[in-house]
C-alpha cells in the first residue's frame, strides 16, 4: 500500500494526494496518512494542507449525501429509530463528527449517519472540516519530523 502511495505521488504529484483524500474519506476505507506524511516529504506542507482538506472535504460530503438520500429513507420508514437516532445525534453529533469523524472505519458510517438524520450540513461541514484540520496538522508535523529524521 505504502508503495502504491509513494508511485502514485511521485508519477502524479499533488492530483494524487487530492485523489487518495477523496477516496480515503468517501465510503472506501482507504488509508492517506502515509501518502500525506510521505507527501511533505516532495511538497509544500502549506499546499499539503490545502489539497488534503480539499480532497477530503469532497469525500466527506459524498458520504453525507449518501446518508442524506439513501439511509434517510430508512429511518423515515421506521419513526422510533428516526426520531431516537436525531436526538442523540443532536446532542453529541458535533462533538463526534469533530473528534471522531476523520478516523478509518469510524468516521465513514458517523459521516454518513449525520447526513441521515439530517444534521445542517453547514454544521456538518464547519465540524469536520475542523476536525480534519487538527488531524492533518498532526500528520504533517509527523511527515516533517520523519523527513528531517531521513534526511539526518
Amino acid at each position: 500500500m505504502v508503495y502504491f502511495d509513494l508511485v502514485f505521488l511521485n508519477k502524479y504529484g499533488l492530483l494524487a494526494l487530492l485523489i487518495i483524500t477523496f477516496v480515503s474519506y468517501s465510503v472506501i476505507p482507504f488509508p492517506s496518512e502515509a501518502a500525506i506524511a510521505m507527501a511533505v516529504i516532495m511538497f509544500n506542507p502549506f499546499y499539503i494542507m490545502i489539497v488534503v482538506l480539499i480532497g477530503s472535504t469532497f469525500g466527506s460530503m459524498t458520504s453525507y449525501y449518501i446518508g442524506y438520500k439513501g439511509i434517510r429513507k430508512i429511518f423515515k420508514k421506521n419513526s422510533n429509530i428516526d426520531k431516537n437516532a436525531k436526538k442523540l445525534f443532536h446532542k453529541y453529533g458535533p462533538t463526534s463528527i469533530l473528534f471522531f469523524g476523520w478516523l478509518p472505519l469510524i468516521g465513514d458510517p458517523m459521516i454518513i449517519l449525520a447526513g441521515s438524520v439530517e444534521m445542517k450540513f453547514g454544521k456538518f461541514l464547519f465540524y469536520s472540516t475542523l476536525g480534519r484540520l487538527i488531524y492533518f496538522t498532526i500528520t504533517i508535523i509527523f511527515g516533517l519530523s520523519l523527513g528531517a529524521f531521513l534526511r539526518s
